[in-house]
């Protein structure tokens, strides 16, 4: 196995200047690290993470605690969370919790006797107490809470729901309802954007038609936001048979979950349903840059720091209103 020693001899340059490039940093010559670069693959060199730690308060390793209970959106994140490390040779241990608080603290501590630097925690809890007081930085990814706390990053049902509602007041709409089915959306920040008469809680074994019996009430809306690709189906299909024209008569929103499973697999550009959710790539793009900043002070630069906000996507079911 090739020593670092051997490739500065093979390069032609000073044993600083090979550990300069292979450490990543921009202060050396393009051309010379393009030389130090074709020397270490020649002698098919590898850097030893064992000698790197020792040499600095750094293992280069990050700790990943994920919940088990939605493997698409954990193997996403952790795809793309992964990818982001590797670009400064960072690297990532994963663990599972069972999706308790007691669990994630028990896969934090195993995480920091392996040695990580600091671990990223995708909570299942509605707020972080119970990982205070950690020997390291922890990053978390709450998928409850509506605002970010400090070191952590706020993706919720509920502020999906109030970029929707905030997108339909833009175009005009004042009189939007909310079907949900998902016990996350119970919140006093989601309850106060709307008529308590314009609020349905979808219960499968109840609710056969939500939109007929949001209209049984005597609710009055132009727009109408839905927590499933399942219960926009449902709404846009009794829209039609009562003869409302779509978009025009009334306009229709799916608010996902991060993460949720249909956001990946509903074909919205077939049924023509829009939506509004988060990018599991942009999840991952400001988990890393909180990782390197908290971590390494290691921030991207100005023109690359990644913005966390739920994208809309328009397939044809909303219009203005007025």
């Amino acid at each position: 196995m090739a020593t670092i020693y051997e490739v500065a001899k093979h390069a032609g340059v000073s044993l600083s200047t090979v550990s300069r490039v292979l450490n990543g940093k921009e202060s050396v010559n393009p051309a010379m690290a393009k030389k130090v670069r074709k020397a270490a693959d020649e002698l098919q060199y590898t850097p030893s993470h064992i000698a790197r730690a020792l040499a600095s308060k750094y293992t280069n390793a990050i700790g990943i605690v994920l919940p088990n209970t939605n493997m698409v959106f954990a193997s996403h994140l952790l795809f793309s969370f992964e990818h982001m490390l590797r670009k400064h040779q960072k690297h990532c241990v994963v663990a599972f919790s069972h999706d308790t608080e007691t669990s994630e603290r028990d896969a934090i501590s195993f995480l920091l006797a392996q040695g990580c630097d600091g671990v990223v925690v995708n909570t299942i809890a509605p707020t972080a107490q119970h990982l205070s007081n950690k020997s390291k930085p922890l990053v978390i990814l709450n998928t409850s809470a509506t605002n970010a706390s400090e070191h952590g990053i706020a993706a919720s049902l509920v502020n999906v729901i109030i970029r929707a509602h905030a997108f339909f007041i833009s175009q005009g709409h004042t009189d939007i309802a909310l079907i949900y089915d998902d016990s996350t959306a119970e919140n006093d920040d989601i309850f106060a954007l709307f008529s308590s008469a314009t609020v349905l809680h979808a219960n499968n074994n109840e609710t056969a038609d939500p939109l007929m019996d949001l209209l049984a009430t005597g609710s009055t809306f132009s727009a109408v936001i839905c927590t499933s690709a399942l219960l926009a189906d449902s709404v846009t299909n009794s829209a039609k048979e009562l003869g409302m024209e779509l978009p025009n008569d009334l306009s229709i929103l799916v608010a996902y979950a991060p993460g949720a499973q249909s956001a990946h697999t509903h074909n919205h550009e077939k049924s023509a349903i829009s939506s509004v959710e988060y990018s599991t790539l942009e999840i991952a793009k400001v988990l890393a840059n909180e990782c390197l900043s908290t971590m390494y002070e290691l921030p991207l630069k100005a023109n690359e720091l990644p913005t966390l906000a739920p994208n809309i996507h328009d397939y044809g079911t909303v219009a203005p209103f007025s």
